[in-house]
C-alpha cells in the first residue's frame, strides 16, 4: 500500500475518533444537565401529595412480588405517613406506577405515576377514591374484580390492584403486620 494512501485512510480514521469523541462528550454532558433522581423525584412526590416531608427512604431497595414491585417506601419525618412507589404489571402499555399513603393502617391516597396507558382518561375522575380508607392490615388482596369502573381499561385496573397488592403486602410484611407492630 503506497504512502498517499495510507495516510489518507490514517486521516479518515482520526476524523471519525475525534467525531465520536466529541459526541460522547457531548452526550455525558447532556445527561449530566438533564439528570433527574428517581430517589429525589419520589422524595418530591411524596411531600407533595402528603404535605409532610420526607428526608430519608427507609427501603431504597423495594421489595418485587408476583405481579407487582414496591419500587420505595418511605417513612414521613414526622411519622404519620407511609409512602410507597410501587408498579403493577400487565397493564395495557406496559408496568403502571401508582403512589399510595398509608396513615394509621388505612390508604389515604392513591394517586397515578409513570405509565404508558392509553386508556386513563375513560376512568372517572374520583376512580382512586375506592381505595381511600382500606385498612392495609385487614385486607390482603385486591382483585381486579373489587375494583369499580365503567371503564373498559380492564388491563389497566389490573395493574393499579396489582400495584396496591404489592404495597399491602409489603405493609403487612415490613412495617404494619403481627410481627412488625
Amino acid at each position: 500500500m503506497d504512502k498517499t494512501k495510507f495516510r489518507s485512510m490514517l486521516q479518515g480514521v482520526l476524523v471519525l475518533a475525534v467525531i465520536a469523541l466529541c459526541s460522547g462528550l457531548l452526550l455525558g454532558f447532556f445527561n449530566m444537565i438533564t439528570y433527574v433522581d428517581p430517589l429525589q423525584s419520589a422524595y418530591d412526590r411524596f411531600a407533595e401529595d402528603t404535605g409532610a416531608t420526607f428526608s430519608k427512604m427507609t427501603d431504597p431497595d423495594g421489595e418485587e412480588y408476583e405481579n407487582g414491585l414496591v419500587l420505595y417506601y418511605a417513612l414521613s419525618d414526622d411519622g404519620k405517613y407511609h409512602a410507597f412507589l410501587a408498579s403493577g404489571k400487565g397493564g395495557y402499555g406496559g408496568d403502571v406506577q401508582v403512589y399510595v399513603y398509608v396513615s394509621d393502617n388505612k390508604i389515604t391516597k392513591a394517586v397515578l405515576g409513570e405509565n404508558a396507558e392509553t386508556l386513563w382518561g375513560t376512568f372517572e375522575e374520583n376512580f382512586f377514591d375506592q381505595f381511600i380508607g382500606i385498612d392495609v392490615t385487614q385486607k390482603t388482596s385486591f382483585l381486579p374484580s373489587d375494583v369499580t369502573t365503567s371503564s373498559t381499561a380492564k388491563l389497566s385496573i389490573q395493574a393499579v390492584s396489582r400495584a396496591i397488592d404489592a404495597v399491602m403486602t409489603y405493609y403487612n410484611q415490613n412495617v404494619g403486620g403481627e410481627n412488625n407492630g
